[in-house]
């Protein structure tokens, strides 16, 4: 018998646009992503805070099935994918 794999938690524009809010607000570089990340109840596939490039990826997707990477460029968080 086959088994079911888990389904992927699915997230709306506006659950993306709150993630965005609040990592503004949060997260200004590297180490302020690094403690968020610890705190938050997200769930993250992965996450990057380098001097050059950060960003986080999702365990969820989208409500089309897409992956969501959400990246920090010139200060303001936005959404990569």
């Amino acid at each position: 018998m086959q088994k079911d794999l888990p389904r992927t938690q699915l997230y709306s524009s506006a659950d993306i646009a709150a993630v965005l809010s609040d990592l503004q607000a949060s997260v200004s570089g590297s180490t302020s992503l690094h403690r968020w990340s610890a705190t938050t109840d997200l769930p993250l596939d992965s996450v990057v805070a380098g001097n050059d490039l950060t960003y986080i990826t999702l365990s969820a997707h989208d409500e089309l099935g897409a992956p969501i990477v959400l990246m920090l460029r010139d200060g303001v968080w936005q959404r990569a994918i």
